[in-house]
């Protein structure tokens, strides 16, 4: 350890210290005062750094704090080693820098990293004004949403009025021109009807067929039936020219039926009626047969089955010369009778394989080919 020194003390009482055998550096120990190397040394008081002012500057120079005037410890501040003490010689030896005393107040100087030198001041400078900020540039009163004139918007709001005022117009004239249009339209309807001449009343024929009997032999099949007539209109009919006529059921049936209705009544007639009032209804009794030659029967299970459709069509005259028309067809075949019901929809087909037969629990059902003329 280095032994303290005092001002003022005595430099007798300090001995040297001998100089350590072991090859490593000896440990601290206090100067020899008559060494030759301590000559003409002196204890200097300690001295304070004295910080110069620096100049005011647009931009502040990065301040560092002021070195501390302590003396650092020793983990922080490594130490010179001093050089062993040589023994006196005879001869002087060269003199050599004094070394600083340990107990000497050194001022420290910081890390480079963090230590910033001040600038020096420039003789007779005076330290610059700072400049006056601009002040925000202010939005002119007159604009609006910072940088578009309202004034700008007073023609575009007019634009968008008298686009809108053309269309309006256009909508409102396109209306009145429909209104003009359909107007017109009526009143050459109302001038059409006033010029036409009113309706002259005319018959109108209704037909009701109703199956009443079949008799199958081997000749023919016939069917017996009962011909409902009314007249609904509003005039009488003339020359009434009444046809019949049976087909088979099946695929062709639609088409000779249709063929039936445009040719019956006027290359030859069934029945002919001299005519009937309005609102009058009349029945008459008839037959219609098939020979055997003509029937296609369904073979089923071996069993021969024939279903017959009858077609009736009406002509008769009214008016001036002007001829109407009536037609209507029915599918024949037997009744079914159920439990709790009086009529089915389905009907049985008549079986012509066994004989001559006679069924009289007939029934009827309208077909869709039907005119009315």
């Amino acid at each position: 350890m280095l032994a303290a020194f005092v001002p003022g003390a005595s430099a007798q009482n300090t001995t040297a210290a001998p100089p350590a055998p072991a090859p490593s550096p000896p440990p601290a120990s206090s100067p020899n005062l008559n060494s030759p190397q301590l000559r003409d040394f002196s204890l200097q008081p300690r001295q304070r750094i004295v910080t110069q002012p620096v100049p005011i500057q647009t931009q502040p120079p990065t301040v560092s704090a002021p070195a501390p005037t302590t003396t650092q410890p020793r983990a922080t501040q490594p130490r010179p080693t001093p050089a062993p003490a040589q023994p006196a010689r005879s001869t002087p030896a060269a003199p050599r820098p004094a070394a600083p005393s340990p107990t000497a107040a050194q001022p420290t100087q910081a890390p480079p990293a963090t230590q910033t030198a001040p600038a020096p001041a420039p003789a007779e400078t005076a330290p610059a004004p700072e400049q006056p900020k601009a002040p925000p540039e202010q939005v002119p009163v007159n604009e609006v949403g910072g940088g578009f004139p309202w004034y700008y918007g007073i023609p575009l709001a007019l634009l968008a009025l008298l686009i809108l005022a053309y269309v309006r117009q256009r909508r409102r004239a396109r209306q009145i021109v429909e209104a003009t249009a359909l107007a017109a339209e009526e009143r050459a309807a109302k001038a059409v009807e006033t010029a036409r001449p009113e309706p002259q009343p005319r018959p109108w024929l209704e037909l009701e067929l109703k199956a009443e009997r079949l008799s199958s032999t081997n000749a023919e099949s016939l069917v017996q039936f009962e011909l409902e007539i009314t007249n609904s209109g509003a005039a009488p009919a003339r020359n009434l020219r009444i046809d019949v006529k049976m087909f088979n059921a099946g695929e062709q049936q639609d088409k000779e039926i249709g063929a039936f209705f445009r040719t019956a009544g006027r290359e030859s007639t069934k029945c002919n009626l001299p005519g009937i009032r309005a609102g009058q209804t009349g029945a008459i009794r008839g037959e219609v047969a098939m020979p055997r030659a003509d029937m296609r029967a369904v073979v089923l299970d071996n069993r021969y089955l024939f279903i017959p459709v009858i077609a009736v069509n009406a002509l008769y005259d009214y008016g001036d010369g002007q001829t109407g028309q009536t037609s209507k067809s029915y599918v024949v075949g037997r009744e079914l009778e159920q439990a709790g019901e009086d009529r089915s929809e389905k009907m049985g087909a008549f079986r012509v394989d066994q004989g001559p037969r006679i069924w009289r629990s007939l029934g009827q059902r309208q077909h869709k080919l039907a005119r009315r003329v």
